[in-house]
């Protein structure tokens, strides 16, 4: 009976023990929601664009009130295909878990443009329109009024050893 009774509490304590570990381990890593999830998805589409040129993109993604939207060219796509080669070497940083209070997200995406042999970068705010995720492209300044560049979270790391 004595034995029983051991191996019951050992039990019990294993199970809590298990338990809080399971707790603790959740603490300090977030998962994005599927909307944010769905933003960062955006910030690739955005990417694409960019190194493949393709203005038809771009005015799925941009506001039409930006002024690189203004200057688009229907069907033109002067680079297909490059989305495919650039493999690993972009990156992907969001500064928030969550959208702010005004529902904007702010990301910095980097990108390498193997027709120029360098990397670009390019600063971001999202936002909903017609419960659609859609990109402003921002200065530095404006980056810097709404977001921490020290809490940045790595969507994608550059995996090219860049």
């Amino acid at each position: 009976m004595q034995t029983k009774r051991i191996t019951f509490y050992a039990s019990f304590l294993s199970l809590i023990l298990f338990l809080f570990l399971i707790g603790c381990s959740k603490q300090g890593s977030t998962e994005a929601s599927a909307d944010v999830k769905s933003a960062d998805a955006l910030a690739l589409t955005y990417i694409q664009a960019s190194v493949e040129f393709d203005d038809d993109l771009f005015k799925t993604i941009l506001l039409p009130d930006q002024p690189r939207y203004k200057i688009l060219k229907d069907g033109e796509h002067t680079n297909p295909g490059a989305f495919e080669k650039l493999g690993e070497k972009y990156s992907i940083f969001r500064y928030s878990e969550e959208p702010n209070e005004d529902g904007e997200i702010f990301y910095k995406v980097r990108y390498f443009l193997d027709n120029h042999q360098k990397y670009f970068s390019d600063l971001l705010s999202m936002s909903k329109v017609d419960d659609e995720w859609k990109i402003r492209e921002i200065d530095e300044e404006e980056m810097l009024r709404n977001a921490n560049p020290d809490e940045a979270i790595i969507v994608h790391k550059d995996g090219s050893g860049e």
